[in-house]
């Protein structure tokens, strides 16, 4: 067994982790801290006076680029190779560097490569807003906002709003991709107010960064809520406006409904207008309405113009600012071309980087999928058998040699699907005859997941099976993230599991 090394002389924490956490198993950070307790066991406050620990990892920030910086693509053209020859690099590398353990990992070459194809679609006008849903890892934001020279960010939970103004300060933009609870807002200017801004910056608007984060409010209400933050704070608070352009999930969906939460923004001297954010995922889907996405767009395009128009006419003053025009997403970035005729003046987007496996039907097929994960074979039996019926699978293998041998893995139930090797099968005991039922019991011991193969399977114990995540989003599944570059595992990132298991 290896053995774990300890943290050598004038070695920072960082260093030490990034040479020894390739031996031992993913799953070292800890939920923030609040009073010494683990943030997870902390009572919710309806007030929120508490305060999570301001974790801003252990190596400097870098410096990100301003707001208006020119969007940049990666400096060179990315060679990737096949698809077999990059799982057959893989699996030594984990083999040798992290055996025995689960993975979670990003190429970092597919990233680049992807960064590439995204940015060159993308109308010059149009800035890219990374969504931290989607790419759930500081240190990962951090790699592409250099990469693509932008301090945009949008966030979906306290806990990544917080890990981020903790890391970056002022320095990050930070949209909210859905509104938080007022309480969580106060919570956040809490933790900051105690720190400062990490970035050093001192803003003529306000010193507590949390201040210049566009929290996301959807109704008169939430407004309203936010308005009287600002007051009680006695400091600017910025917030943009969620308008619904067809998608139906909340929001300003009239020119009244808009004009009576501007009204709230204008009247409070604390509240600042960031902008609008008016999603359109619903734009793939536009048959189910009788429409097609290229007519559906146009109408998104017109309803988003409409609103900004509405609000432009009755409060100018409030337009005055540098505001940002939020929409679009993996599945409709190809739309905010050059010449398309849109209000809309930047698009968020996450999962087209990673090229998920739910993500293999947006129109850019050249994209590289650049997230995985891997599980160690921990047991191989020849032939396989089940319970109660020992012969049940050895007769079934006389016909389909798939089902021979069992691979018994270290886990392994993660949310998305094996790719390789190519040739796994699932248990036809267990697994549903219908692929449109519910899946049934993929194995009898879910902490050993099982797949079964034929005998020329290039697989054995201690080899790993990939899985390609369904969504982007699912690497938080492991608390750290394994980074490749070339083959090599150079790193390790902590993922936002903390923040999203918080809020």
């Amino acid at each position: 067994m290896d053995k774990i090394p300890t943290t050598a002389p004038g070695q920072t924490r960082r260093q030490w982790l990034s040479s020894t956490a390739l031996v031992v198993a993913a799953g070292g950070v800890s939920a923030c801290a609040v009073d010494g307790q683990p943030a997870s066991r902390q009572p919710s406050s309806l007030t929120g006076p508490e305060t999570a620990a301001c974790f801003s990892g252990d190596s400097p920030a870098a410096t990100l680029p301003s707001f208006n910086h020119p969007r940049c693509a990666p400096p060179q053209t990315v060679t990737i190779a096949s698809e077999a020859e990059r799982f057959a690099v893989w699996n030594q590398t984990l083999r040798e560097r992290a055996a025995g353990r689960e993975s979670a990992f990003v190429d970092l070459d597919a990233v680049d490569h992807n960064l590439n194809l995204v940015t060159a679609t993308l109308g010059a006008n149009i800035g890219l807003r990374l969504v931290a849903k989607s790419l759930p890892s500081v240190q990962l934001l951090e790699y592409m906002m250099l990469h693509v020279c932008t301090n945009r960010v949008m966030a979906f939970s306290e806990g990544m709003v917080r890990d981020l103004l903790c890391r970056f300060g002022s320095s990050v933009d930070i949209l909210l991709g859905r509104p938080a609870a007022v309480q969580a807002a106060a919570r956040t200017f809490a933790t900051l107010d105690q720190v400062g801004d990490p970035s050093g910056e001192q803003s003529s608007s306000t010193s507590n960064p949390a201040g210049r984060v566009r929290w996301l409010v959807d109704t008169l209400e939430r407004t309203q809520e936010y308005a009287a933050l600002a007051s009680s704070r006695d400091e600017p608070i910025s917030v943009a406006v969620e308008i619904d352009v067809g998608l139906r999930r909340g929001g300003a969906q009239t020119p009244a409904q808009l004009l009576a939460m501007l009204e709230v923004i204008h009247s409070t001297p604390h509240l600042r207008l960031g902008g609008f954010m008016g999603y359109e995922g619903h734009i793939p889907f536009a048959a189910l309405g009788n429409s097609t996405p290229d007519e559906e767009f146009k109408a998104v395009q017109q309803r988003y113009a409409d609103l900004v128009a509405s609000g432009r006419a009755a409060y100018p003053d409030l337009f005055e600012a540098d505001l940002v025009f939020n929409s679009g997403g993996s599945r409709t970035y190809h739309y905010y071309t050059d010449d398309a005729d849109t209000p809309v003046n930047e698009v968020a987007m996450g999962s087209a980087f990673f090229y998920p496996s739910n993500f293999h039907n947006i129109p850019e097929q050249k994209l590289r999928g650049a997230s995985y994960f891997a599980t160690p074979v921990l047991k191989r039996t020849d032939p396989a058998q089940t319970p109660f019926d020992p012969n049940f699978l050895p007769n079934m293998a006389q016909t389909d040699a798939n089902l021979t041998v069992a691979y018994f893995m270290t886990g392994g139930d993660f949310p998305g699907a094996p790719v390789y090797p190519v040739g796994l099968t699932a248990n036809p005991l267990t697994a549903p005859a219908d692929p449109s039922q519910p899946r049934g019991v993929l194995n009898l011991l879910p902490n050993q997941g099982a797949w079964l193969g034929a005998p020329s399977l290039p697989l054995a114990v201690g080899d790993f099976i990939f899985y390609q995540p369904w969504e982007g989003d699912a690497i938080r599944w492991l608390r750290y993230l394994d980074v490749f570059r070339g083959g090599a595992l150079i790193d390790q990132w902590p993922t936002f599991q903390p923040g999203i298991s918080m809020s």
